[in-house]
Protein backbone atom coordinates (compact mmCIF):
# COMPACT_ATOMS: atom_id res chain seq x y z
CA UNK A 1 0.00 0.00 0.00
CA UNK A 2 2.81 2.35 0.90
CA UNK A 3 4.43 1.65 -2.48
CA UNK A 4 1.17 2.46 -4.29
CA UNK A 5 0.84 5.68 -2.32
CA UNK A 6 4.36 6.74 -3.31
CA UNK A 7 3.68 5.93 -6.97
CA UNK A 8 0.45 7.93 -6.87
CA UNK A 9 2.23 10.86 -5.27
CA UNK A 10 4.96 10.69 -7.92
CA UNK A 11 2.40 10.64 -10.71
CA UNK A 12 0.65 13.66 -9.24
CA UNK A 13 3.97 15.48 -9.03
CA UNK A 14 4.81 14.65 -12.64
CA UNK A 15 1.35 15.78 -13.70
CA UNK A 16 1.84 19.06 -11.88
CA UNK A 17 5.24 19.53 -13.55
CA UNK A 18 3.77 18.82 -16.97
CA UNK A 19 0.96 21.28 -16.33
CA UNK A 20 3.50 23.85 -15.21
CA UNK A 21 5.59 23.25 -18.33
CA UNK A 22 2.59 23.79 -20.54
CA UNK A 23 1.86 27.08 -18.79
CA UNK A 24 5.27 28.60 -19.49
CA UNK A 25 5.34 31.67 -21.74
CA UNK A 26 8.10 31.66 -24.36
CA UNK A 27 9.54 34.71 -26.12
CA UNK A 28 11.65 33.60 -29.09
CA UNK A 29 14.46 36.04 -29.79
CA UNK A 30 16.42 37.02 -32.87
CA UNK A 31 19.57 37.47 -30.82
CA UNK A 32 19.73 34.04 -29.23
CA UNK A 33 18.20 31.95 -26.48
CA UNK A 34 14.47 32.29 -25.85
CA UNK A 35 13.21 33.91 -22.66
CA UNK A 36 10.91 31.55 -20.74
CA UNK A 37 8.74 32.01 -17.69
CA UNK A 38 5.78 34.27 -16.98
CA UNK A 39 5.17 37.37 -19.09
CA UNK A 40 4.59 40.11 -16.54
CA UNK A 41 4.42 43.23 -18.73
CA UNK A 42 3.85 44.17 -22.35
CA UNK A 43 4.60 47.63 -23.74
CA UNK A 44 5.09 49.15 -27.16
CA UNK A 45 8.84 48.69 -26.80
CA UNK A 46 9.31 45.43 -24.88
CA UNK A 47 8.00 42.27 -23.27
CA UNK A 48 9.07 41.47 -19.70
CA UNK A 49 9.46 37.86 -18.60
CA UNK A 50 9.96 36.50 -15.09
CA UNK A 51 11.96 33.29 -15.35
CA UNK A 52 11.44 30.19 -13.26
CA UNK A 53 14.29 31.25 -10.94
CA UNK A 54 12.84 34.72 -10.48
CA UNK A 55 15.10 36.57 -12.93
CA UNK A 56 13.43 39.47 -14.75
CA UNK A 57 14.21 39.60 -18.47
CA UNK A 58 13.15 42.54 -20.63
CA UNK A 59 13.12 41.64 -24.34
CA UNK A 60 13.09 44.63 -26.73
CA UNK A 61 10.30 44.43 -29.31
CA UNK A 62 12.78 44.56 -32.19
CA UNK A 63 14.43 41.38 -30.85
CA UNK A 64 11.21 39.35 -30.78
CA UNK A 65 10.59 36.68 -33.39
CA UNK A 66 7.44 35.27 -31.83
CA UNK A 67 5.68 34.81 -28.51
CA UNK A 68 3.98 31.65 -27.29
CA UNK A 69 1.74 31.83 -24.26
CA UNK A 70 1.26 28.87 -21.98
CA UNK A 71 -2.46 29.67 -21.95
CA UNK A 72 -2.87 29.88 -25.72
CA UNK A 73 -5.12 27.45 -27.66
CA UNK A 74 -3.37 24.65 -29.55
CA UNK A 75 -4.75 25.97 -32.85
CA UNK A 76 -2.55 29.05 -32.55
CA UNK A 77 0.70 27.17 -33.01
CA UNK A 78 -0.85 25.27 -35.91
CA UNK A 79 -1.63 28.66 -37.46
CA UNK A 80 2.00 29.76 -37.04
CA UNK A 81 3.22 26.58 -38.70
CA UNK A 82 0.79 27.02 -41.59
CA UNK A 83 1.95 30.61 -42.13
CA UNK A 84 5.62 29.59 -41.99
CA UNK A 85 5.00 26.96 -44.67
CA UNK A 86 3.18 29.47 -46.89
CA UNK A 87 -0.25 27.89 -46.49
CA UNK A 88 -1.98 31.18 -45.79
CA UNK A 89 -5.54 29.92 -46.27
CA UNK A 90 -4.95 27.20 -43.68
CA UNK A 91 -3.34 29.74 -41.34
CA UNK A 92 -6.43 31.95 -41.49
CA UNK A 93 -8.66 28.97 -40.72
CA UNK A 94 -6.60 28.08 -37.65
CA UNK A 95 -6.51 31.70 -36.51
CA UNK A 96 -10.30 31.90 -36.73
CA UNK A 97 -10.52 28.86 -34.46
CA UNK A 98 -7.89 30.35 -32.15
CA UNK A 99 -9.89 33.55 -31.83
CA UNK A 100 -12.92 31.54 -30.75
CA UNK A 101 -10.86 29.54 -28.22
CA UNK A 102 -8.70 32.35 -26.82
CA UNK A 103 -10.94 32.82 -23.80
CA UNK A 104 -10.47 35.86 -21.60
CA UNK A 105 -6.69 36.16 -22.03
CA UNK A 106 -6.33 39.66 -23.50
CA UNK A 107 -2.69 39.16 -24.53
CA UNK A 108 -3.49 36.01 -26.48
CA UNK A 109 -6.50 37.65 -28.13
CA UNK A 110 -4.34 40.60 -29.20
CA UNK A 111 -1.71 38.28 -30.66
CA UNK A 112 -4.36 36.37 -32.61
CA UNK A 113 -5.65 39.69 -33.92
CA UNK A 114 -2.18 40.73 -35.08
CA UNK A 115 -1.38 37.39 -36.69
CA UNK A 116 -4.72 37.45 -38.51
CA UNK A 117 -3.97 40.94 -39.82
CA UNK A 118 -0.45 39.87 -40.86
CA UNK A 119 -1.60 36.77 -42.74
CA UNK A 120 -4.42 38.75 -44.39
CA UNK A 121 -1.85 41.33 -45.53
CA UNK A 122 0.33 38.58 -46.97
CA UNK A 123 -2.63 37.14 -48.86
CA UNK A 124 -3.32 40.58 -50.33
CA UNK A 125 0.29 41.26 -51.33
CA UNK A 126 1.22 37.74 -52.44
CA UNK A 127 -1.96 36.24 -53.84
CA UNK A 128 -4.89 38.59 -54.36
CA UNK A 129 -4.40 42.32 -54.81
CA UNK A 130 -8.17 42.89 -54.62
CA UNK A 131 -7.86 42.36 -50.84
CA UNK A 132 -5.35 45.16 -50.25
CA UNK A 133 -7.94 47.67 -49.05
CA UNK A 134 -9.42 45.22 -46.53
CA UNK A 135 -5.94 44.29 -45.28
CA UNK A 136 -5.10 47.97 -44.83
CA UNK A 137 -8.27 48.58 -42.84
CA UNK A 138 -7.56 45.56 -40.63
CA UNK A 139 -4.03 46.74 -39.83
CA UNK A 140 -5.19 50.28 -39.17
CA UNK A 141 -7.71 48.90 -36.69
CA UNK A 142 -5.03 46.91 -34.89
CA UNK A 143 -2.67 49.89 -34.67
CA UNK A 144 -5.40 52.13 -33.32
CA UNK A 145 -6.55 49.62 -30.70
CA UNK A 146 -3.11 48.35 -29.64
CA UNK A 147 -0.63 51.20 -29.87
CA UNK A 148 0.81 50.02 -26.54
CA UNK A 149 1.58 46.51 -27.82
CA UNK A 150 5.01 45.19 -28.83
CA UNK A 151 3.58 44.44 -32.29
CA UNK A 152 2.92 48.15 -32.94
CA UNK A 153 5.98 48.93 -35.06
CA UNK A 154 5.75 45.64 -36.97
CA UNK A 155 2.16 46.50 -37.79
CA UNK A 156 3.21 49.95 -39.03
CA UNK A 157 5.83 48.46 -41.34
CA UNK A 158 3.31 45.98 -42.69
CA UNK A 159 0.63 48.63 -43.13
CA UNK A 160 3.02 50.81 -45.11
CA UNK A 161 3.91 47.88 -47.37
CA UNK A 162 0.24 47.15 -48.01
CA UNK A 163 -0.46 50.82 -48.73
CA UNK A 164 2.50 50.96 -51.10
CA UNK A 165 1.26 47.88 -52.95
CA UNK A 166 -2.15 49.57 -53.25
CA UNK A 167 -0.48 52.79 -54.50
CA UNK A 168 -1.84 54.67 -51.48
CA UNK A 169 1.25 56.85 -51.40
CA UNK A 170 -0.04 59.36 -48.84
CA UNK A 171 -0.98 56.58 -46.44
CA UNK A 172 2.34 54.80 -46.92
CA UNK A 173 4.27 58.01 -46.29
CA UNK A 174 2.40 58.51 -43.01
CA UNK A 175 3.01 54.92 -41.89
CA UNK A 176 6.71 55.02 -42.70
CA UNK A 177 7.02 58.36 -40.92
CA UNK A 178 5.61 56.83 -37.74
CA UNK A 179 7.87 53.80 -38.14
CA UNK A 180 10.89 56.12 -38.25
CA UNK A 181 10.05 57.11 -34.65
CA UNK A 182 10.93 53.62 -33.40
CA UNK A 183 13.76 53.66 -30.84
CA UNK A 184 15.93 51.09 -32.65
CA UNK A 185 18.30 51.72 -35.54
CA UNK A 186 17.24 48.66 -37.55
CA UNK A 187 13.61 49.83 -37.56
CA UNK A 188 14.67 53.37 -38.44
CA UNK A 189 16.67 51.90 -41.33
CA UNK A 190 13.62 49.89 -42.38
CA UNK A 191 11.62 53.12 -42.46
CA UNK A 192 14.26 54.79 -44.65
CA UNK A 193 14.37 51.83 -47.03
CA UNK A 194 10.59 51.86 -47.24
CA UNK A 195 10.59 55.59 -47.91
CA UNK A 196 13.11 54.97 -50.69
CA UNK A 197 10.83 52.31 -52.22
CA UNK A 198 7.98 54.79 -52.09
CA UNK A 199 10.04 57.42 -53.92
CA UNK A 200 11.21 54.84 -56.47
CA UNK A 201 7.66 53.70 -57.15
CA UNK A 202 6.58 57.32 -57.65
CA UNK A 203 9.44 57.81 -60.11
CA UNK A 204 11.53 60.13 -57.93
CA UNK A 205 14.88 58.41 -58.42
CA UNK A 206 16.89 61.20 -56.79
CA UNK A 207 14.92 60.97 -53.54
CA UNK A 208 15.10 57.17 -53.61
CA UNK A 209 18.87 57.21 -54.06
CA UNK A 210 19.30 59.74 -51.25
CA UNK A 211 17.25 57.61 -48.84
CA UNK A 212 19.20 54.46 -49.68
CA UNK A 213 22.49 56.32 -49.28
CA UNK A 214 21.41 57.44 -45.81
CA UNK A 215 20.95 53.81 -44.78
CA UNK A 216 24.29 52.78 -46.28
CA UNK A 217 26.06 55.58 -44.42
CA UNK A 218 25.07 54.05 -41.09
CA UNK A 219 27.14 51.45 -39.31
CA UNK A 220 25.56 48.44 -37.65
CA UNK A 221 26.50 45.00 -36.44
CA UNK A 222 23.20 43.37 -35.47
CA UNK A 223 21.56 40.95 -37.92
CA UNK A 224 18.70 43.41 -38.41
CA UNK A 225 21.01 46.33 -39.19
CA UNK A 226 23.13 44.25 -41.58
CA UNK A 227 20.01 43.05 -43.38
CA UNK A 228 18.73 46.61 -43.80
CA UNK A 229 22.08 47.80 -45.18
CA UNK A 230 22.10 44.94 -47.70
CA UNK A 231 18.53 45.78 -48.63
CA UNK A 232 19.60 49.38 -49.19
CA UNK A 233 22.49 48.23 -51.36
CA UNK A 234 20.04 46.31 -53.56
CA UNK A 235 17.68 49.28 -53.60
CA UNK A 236 20.48 51.57 -54.70
CA UNK A 237 21.33 49.13 -57.47
CA UNK A 238 17.71 49.14 -58.64
CA UNK A 239 17.91 52.93 -58.97
CA UNK A 240 21.20 52.69 -60.87
CA UNK A 241 19.65 50.16 -63.26
CA UNK A 242 16.68 52.45 -63.80
CA UNK A 243 19.13 55.25 -64.60
CA UNK A 244 20.75 53.06 -67.26
CA UNK A 245 23.84 52.06 -65.30
CA UNK A 246 23.46 48.28 -65.54
CA UNK A 247 27.17 47.52 -65.11
CA UNK A 248 27.41 49.47 -61.84
CA UNK A 249 24.11 48.01 -60.62
CA UNK A 250 25.26 44.47 -61.39
CA UNK A 251 28.42 44.98 -59.36
CA UNK A 252 26.40 46.26 -56.39
CA UNK A 253 23.99 43.33 -56.58
CA UNK A 254 26.88 40.88 -56.58
CA UNK A 255 28.24 42.56 -53.47
CA UNK A 256 24.83 42.35 -51.77
CA UNK A 257 24.43 38.66 -52.57
CA UNK A 258 27.88 37.91 -51.16
CA UNK A 259 27.21 39.86 -47.96
CA UNK A 260 23.67 38.63 -47.28
CA UNK A 261 23.09 35.55 -45.17
CA UNK A 262 21.32 32.71 -47.03
CA UNK A 263 18.79 32.70 -44.18
CA UNK A 264 17.83 36.30 -45.06
CA UNK A 265 15.69 34.88 -47.85
CA UNK A 266 13.64 37.97 -48.69
CA UNK A 267 16.74 40.07 -49.37
CA UNK A 268 18.48 37.25 -51.25
CA UNK A 269 15.43 36.64 -53.46
CA UNK A 270 15.17 40.32 -54.30
CA UNK A 271 18.87 40.45 -55.12
CA UNK A 272 18.75 37.51 -57.54
CA UNK A 273 15.74 38.99 -59.32
CA UNK A 274 17.55 42.30 -59.69
CA UNK A 275 20.64 40.50 -60.99
CA UNK A 276 18.38 38.90 -63.59
CA UNK A 277 17.01 42.34 -64.49
CA UNK A 278 20.54 43.71 -64.96
CA UNK A 279 21.61 40.81 -67.17
CA UNK A 280 18.39 40.97 -69.15
CA UNK A 281 18.96 44.67 -69.84
CA UNK A 282 22.40 43.75 -71.22
CA UNK A 283 20.87 41.17 -73.56
CA UNK A 284 22.40 38.25 -71.65
CA UNK A 285 19.33 36.01 -71.77
CA UNK A 286 20.82 32.73 -70.56
CA UNK A 287 22.68 34.40 -67.70
CA UNK A 288 19.50 36.24 -66.70
CA UNK A 289 17.55 32.97 -66.69
CA UNK A 290 20.14 31.41 -64.35
CA UNK A 291 19.79 34.37 -61.99
CA UNK A 292 15.99 34.23 -61.91
CA UNK A 293 16.08 30.45 -61.35
CA UNK A 294 17.69 30.98 -57.96
CA UNK A 295 14.37 32.24 -56.59
CA UNK A 296 12.09 29.23 -57.26
CA UNK A 297 14.92 26.82 -56.46
CA UNK A 298 16.21 28.39 -53.22
CA UNK A 299 13.64 30.93 -52.02
CA UNK A 300 10.26 29.52 -53.00
CA UNK A 301 8.66 30.71 -49.74
CA UNK A 302 9.19 34.35 -50.74
CA UNK A 303 6.02 34.61 -52.82
CA UNK A 304 6.31 38.15 -54.19
CA UNK A 305 9.85 37.66 -55.57
CA UNK A 306 8.80 34.17 -56.70
CA UNK A 307 5.99 35.48 -58.90
CA UNK A 308 8.35 38.07 -60.38
CA UNK A 309 10.91 35.36 -61.17
CA UNK A 310 8.29 33.09 -62.73
CA UNK A 311 7.08 35.92 -64.95
CA UNK A 312 10.59 36.59 -66.22
CA UNK A 313 11.26 32.89 -66.77
CA UNK A 314 8.02 32.55 -68.72
CA UNK A 315 9.15 35.40 -70.98
CA UNK A 316 12.83 34.50 -71.32
CA UNK A 317 12.85 30.70 -71.68
CA UNK A 318 11.34 30.84 -75.22
CA UNK A 319 14.07 33.32 -76.19
CA UNK A 320 16.60 30.67 -75.21
CA UNK A 321 14.85 28.05 -77.38
CA UNK A 322 13.23 26.45 -74.35
CA UNK A 323 9.55 27.04 -75.10
CA UNK A 324 8.34 24.12 -72.95
CA UNK A 325 10.10 25.45 -69.88
CA UNK A 326 8.64 28.87 -70.56
CA UNK A 327 5.18 27.33 -70.76
CA UNK A 328 5.75 25.49 -67.47
CA UNK A 329 6.70 28.75 -65.72
CA UNK A 330 3.67 30.47 -67.24
CA UNK A 331 1.32 27.71 -66.09
CA UNK A 332 2.73 27.71 -62.56
CA UNK A 333 2.22 31.46 -62.35
CA UNK A 334 -1.30 31.35 -63.76
CA UNK A 335 -2.47 28.34 -61.74
CA UNK A 336 -0.90 29.17 -58.36
CA UNK A 337 -1.02 32.97 -58.46
CA UNK A 338 -3.88 33.97 -60.79
CA UNK A 339 -4.42 37.33 -59.08
CA UNK A 340 -0.75 38.35 -58.89
CA UNK A 341 0.18 41.59 -60.70
CA UNK A 342 2.95 39.61 -62.43
CA UNK A 343 0.43 37.14 -63.80
CA UNK A 344 -1.57 39.99 -65.29
CA UNK A 345 1.57 41.28 -67.05
CA UNK A 346 2.01 38.08 -69.05
CA UNK A 347 1.84 38.72 -72.80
Amino acid sequence: MKRLTLIAAAMLALSALASSARAVDIVNRKSGKAAQGDITAITQKSVSVKSGIGEMIEVPANDIVSVRWGAEPADLNLARSAEDSGNLARALEQLKTSAANAGANAAVKTEVEFLTARVSARVAMEEDASKLAAASTQLEGFIKAHSDNFRYFDALLLLGAVQLAAEDYAGAETSFGKLAQAPWSDYKMAAQNSTAKLAFQKGDLTAALTAYEQVLSQSGSSPGEISKRNEALIGKASVQLKQGNADIALQAVGEAIAKTSPEDSAVQAGAWNLKGDCLKSQGKVKEAILAYLHVPVLFEKEKVPLTEALYNLAVLWPRADQAERGLAARQELQENYPDSPWTKKLP
